[in-house]
């Protein structure tokens, strides 16, 4: 759910997103400075979703607060244990259920989990067709012009999607 774009003087955007997964469009993004953690920033990501259904995310997302998120918004947490992550009971519920589920049937999570991979590949289309920089110097320029990306790369995904329901 994130990507980093280049800064002129060498620094970046970290750009997080949530992706729809039937269309792979982008429904909801924000950027923060890269020095910004992503445990943080789901939260944020997920305040203007609802119904959510699974959500796949990376460890940098994993914790306690952001499974109770998910859960009360209606989803279901797919967000990779970390070697040292233990699922006990005062981690709370949501985490403690994922966690759980897990350990009980690794395979089969995981091959839910790897979802996960439609995101990445949104990121790859989003980069190849429109470009993985951006040009401006000024950072809210740069938010602007990753913006305005995602948006074109959105309205590509609805045209694609309406001629496949009108000619197919």
């Amino acid at each position: 759910m994130q990507n980093k774009h280049k800064y002129t003087s060498h620094e970046y955007v970290k750009l997080h997103a949530a992706i729809e997964m039937k269309h792979r469009a982008i429904v909801s993004f924000h950027f923060t400075r890269t020095n910004v953690h992503e445990v943080t920033q789901l939260e944020k990501l997920l305040e203007p979703l609802y119904d959510l259904g699974d959500v796949y995310a990376d460890s940098g997302y994993l914790s306690v607060n952001n499974c109770w998120v998910i859960k009360e918004k209606g989803g279901s947490p797919y967000i990779r244990p970390k070697k040292t992550t233990t699922g006990t009971r005062n981690n709370g519920i949501a985490f403690t259920e994922m966690i759980e589920q897990y350990k009980e049937n690794k395979e089969e999570w995981m091959k839910k989990y790897h979802q996960r991979s439609n995101i990445e590949a949104v990121f790859s289309s989003l980069k190849r067709r429109l470009g993985g920089f951006v040009t401006s110097i000024k950072r809210q320029i740069q938010h602007t012009e990753i913006a305005l990306k995602i948006i074109v790369y959105n309205l590509m995904i609805l045209v694609r999607k309406r001629v496949e329901d009108e000619y197919f």
